[in-house]
């Protein structure tokens, strides 16, 4: 520890969690509560083992939504010369598992979902077409292709340090990403697990098991136990309609005491060092489904914009609009009879996707939400997905009565635990308090600056380290106007100087 350098300087309780993970020889858990900086504990212990010449080769299993923010992460905090290589569903197409190296620190990160994918289809040897079941769903090859040959790649690249971010995603011992990196642990001598919910409910502590059972399958805490056992070790159950009820906890001293052998634990409050408020998150939206239509808008107005058709007035009030609806998954149809001046319909749902994958774990994590959505159509569909996810979310918007705006925001405010307050930054950028949360998504930026820091200000007072994140379209519009918040007219003469800048492949 003494002969580490580091690049950024830690906290006290980041010193602490590494002095655990190096006591316990191969790793171990970081139960750190969400924002006490357990990322950058993973970095500082890869870059320690790679100094002491017994690591190269990381990998980072993490949810799909956090894959650049650890791109981030390695850049800003590790010292020593490394490599990323993203292995996503297009890396993968893209490149190989890098080579083998001791004098550069390989960093693969991918998200746990690779580990669901299915086998390939198994084709007809005579025609070469897919095989099908009487009810039409696709008859799988064993063992051949999806996850199969993704754990075949990592076995052969032989990770030394397996980090598994959000690790309760593993929770459920039936999930196929779960006994795949199950499966996996074994082959790294160093292995971590982080996580802010390690057990998901009061009710849940054998969410622990495979979680264990990955890290350190010797352990005490479940060495002799399959997850009956387990079950049956840590709770008092009964039966009832068939179905397993639990009627409280067994033992907890003792699974207290296995548990924290292992691992360290600190929560927000402990870390009296930390900062009042963390930088900006930005995660990078990779369009899909609505990238055709924003490249043909985009080509358009480069054009226009040159023939001197499109005005600076135009780019400012039409364009702006017609881009940030794109990139949110919008689009207005043509008029038609029917609806005379078009109507607005969903033409992707990439970021509805990623927040999904961010609210599955703030949800676990009971933590209180503030999402900022420019467009109706966006508030609707976020609704919906809170919905999907079992939280009834509060709503403001144009148009809501005084009364119904008030009753919103009071139930948001004295709601216990996890809760969601979807607003327009417009309607909700003043006069409202909603400091029971500390994290603000931002899923589309208002055009207003006022509007923004008023929004902003909304969870100010939450009296924790306020989080800020903003999901924006990867090369589009989005990250034009977050690069120049405040500042509109440099913005419009920037995109008049040089249109190019709104395709996506512009560099």
């Amino acid at each position: 520890m003494t002969k580490y350098k580091f690049k950024t300087k830690p906290y006290r309780h980041q010193v602490a969690a590494l002095k655990k993970l190096i006591e316990n020889g191969w790793g171990g858990a970081l139960l750190m509560e969400p924002r006490t900086g357990k990322t950058k504990v993973c970095i500082d212990y890869a870059s320690i083992l790679h100094q002491a010449g017994k690591c190269s080769r990381v990998l980072i299993v993490c949810p799909s939504a956090i894959m650049d923010v650890w791109v981030d992460e390695i850049r800003t905090h590790c010292p020593f010369r490394y490599r990323i290589t993203m292995w996503d569903k297009k890396g993968r197409k893209k490149v190989d598992l890098p080579r083998f190296g001791q004098d550069i620190l390989d960093f693969v990160i991918l998200n746990y979902d690779a580990f669901s994918t299915p086998a390939s289809a198994a084709r007809d040897r005579k025609t070469g077409q897919i095989k099908r079941r009487e009810d039409g769903s696709i008859v799988r090859q064993r063992r051949k292709g999806g996850r199969y040959t993704i754990m075949a790649n990592f076995k052969a690249w032989q990770p030394q340090l397996i980090i598994l971010d959000e690790s309760h995603r593993i929770k459920s011992s039936s999930a196929r990403k779960a006994t795949a990196l199950v499966r996996l642990g074994p082959i790294a001598p160093y292995r971590v697990i982080a996580t802010g919910t390690a057990v998901t409910k009061a009710k849940r502590v054998f969410d622990l098991y495979m979680q264990w059972k990955f890290l350190n399958p010797s352990s005490p805490l479940v060495a002799d136990h399959n997850l009956a056992s387990f079950k049956e070790r840590f709770g008092r159950w009964t039966t009832k309609n068939g179905y397993p009820q639990w009627l409280g906890e067994r033992n907890p001293k003792t699974l207290h005491k296995l548990v924290h052998a292992e691992a360290f634990a600190v929560t927000r409050d402990e870390c009296f060092d930390l900062p009042a408020a963390f930088p900006d998150q930005i995660i990078h939206v990779d369009l899909e489904e609505s990238a055709k239509i924003y490249d043909d808008m985009a080509e358009e107005m480069v054009a226009k914009i040159k023939s001197g058709e499109i005005t600076e007035a135009s780019i400012k009030l039409v364009q702006n609009l017609r881009f940030a609806q794109i990139t949110s998954g919008i689009a207005k149809t043509a008029p038609t009879p029917a609806h005379p001046e078009g109507r607005q319909v969903r033409i992707g749902s990439e970021k509805l996707r990623v927040l999904e994958d961010l609210l599955t774990d703030w949800l676990d994590q009971e933590e209180k939400i503030v999402i900022c959505a420019r467009f109706r159509g966006d508030i609707t569909s976020i609704a919906k997905l809170c919905r999907k996810l079992k939280v009834e979310p509060q709503l403001l918007y144009g148009g809501i009565e005084r009364t119904e705006k008030t009753a919103q925001i009071k139930a948001f405010r004295e709601k216990k635990g996890p809760a969601v307050f979807i607003m327009n930054p417009q309607a909700g950028s003043m006069g409202i308090d909603l400091r029971t949360a500390s994290t603000m998504v931002w899923y589309s930026l208002t055009q207003s600056f006022v509007d923004y820091t008023q929004a902003r200000d909304r969870i100010a007072l939450s009296g924790k380290a306020n989080r800020y994140v903003f999901l924006l379209a990867r090369g589009t519009y989005d990250e034009l106007q977050y690069n120049n918040l405040g500042d509109d007219e440099a913005l419009v003469k920037m995109i008049q100087r040089s249109p190019e800048c709104l395709l996506r492949n512009f560099k």
